[in-house]
């Protein structure tokens, strides 16, 4: 198992603010990000950056103002980009020269993607828009985003097993001054099944960085371990010398540092 730490990768916004008030995270996660226009303060800090952004109506993310300038800091400081795109009804080609991998979020039911983020779209159409784009693409399903129930999920992997060998499962985080705030994060027990499910259908299961705190958090660490291949945020910090037993990195707490869609 691979031990990851995510905070190497700057989290960066092409928007100020999101017109969606999605249910799950109303904007809240956005405004940590620091904006496209002052990412240059930081590239002597970070070599890896995740690009996103506040999703307009149609789904899509407004990438295109801001790709000469993305390109330009990519090549003249040897950068390398995570795209996480949302749900563009077309193919965003213009990330084709551009993105080192694009993350994407799967949806197994139309149904719950259109109460999350009141947009409609297949699961056959999300994947049809991802699959040209030249770079590696990750998926990622939130285990429980519909108010902390299991919905989608199996089905979500079900599709994704035809066409990928890896997934992301994150774990929904009922998030302060959201629609969603007073839910609760899934049962254990239904998390530790979907992570189950998938290792039996996927080659790679990421545990991704987005998990409950506190107790919950070891807890599920402590029951999904044995299906992962990569572990985001390890609450155990101990050093396991199996992975790479003559690397120096093996002497680290982590395995990894950076986002995971550029490790797995």
């Amino acid at each position: 198992m691979i031990k990851i730490d995510p905070s190497a990768t700057m989290s960066v916004t092409v928007t100020r603010g999101c017109p969606m008030d999605c249910s799950h995270c109303g904007g809240h996660y956005l405004r940590h990000m620091v904006h496209v226009d002052d990412m240059e303060k930081y590239v002597d800090r970070y070599n890896s950056f995740l690009i996103s952004g506040g999703m307009m109506p149609d789904g899509h993310i407004p990438f295109e103002g801001y790709i000469q300038k993305l390109y330009d800091l990519k090549k003249r400081y040897d950068l390398k980009y995570n795209f996480h795109i949302g749900f563009p009804e077309d193919t965003p080609s213009q990330l084709d020269d551009l993105a080192d991998v694009v993350s994407f979020d799967m949806f197994g039911d139309s149904t719950i993607l259109k109460n999350i983020y009141n947009i409609s779209r297949t699961p056959k159409e999300i994947l049809e828009v991802v699959i040209p784009l030249k770079a590696k693409k990750i998926p990622h399903i939130t285990i429980g985003i519909m108010c902390g129930t299991v919905t989608h999920e199996y089905a979500a992997i079900d599709l994704l097993s035809k066409y990928y060998n890896t997934v992301v499962l994150n774990v929904f985080i009922p998030t302060a001054q959201t629609k969603f705030q007073d839910c609760t994060p899934p049962r254990l027990e239904e998390v530790e099944e979907v992570f189950k499910y998938a290792s039996e259908r996927l080659e790679n299961v990421v545990l991704g960085c987005m998990q409950p705190k506190g107790e919950y958090r070891k807890r599920l660490q402590e029951k999904v371990q044995k299906y992962v291949d990569f572990l985001v945020k390890p609450v155990n910090k101990s050093v396991d010398k199996s992975n790479n037993p003559n690397d120096k990195i093996s002497d680290k707490i982590y395995d990894f540092c950076g986002c995971c869609a550029f490790r797995v």
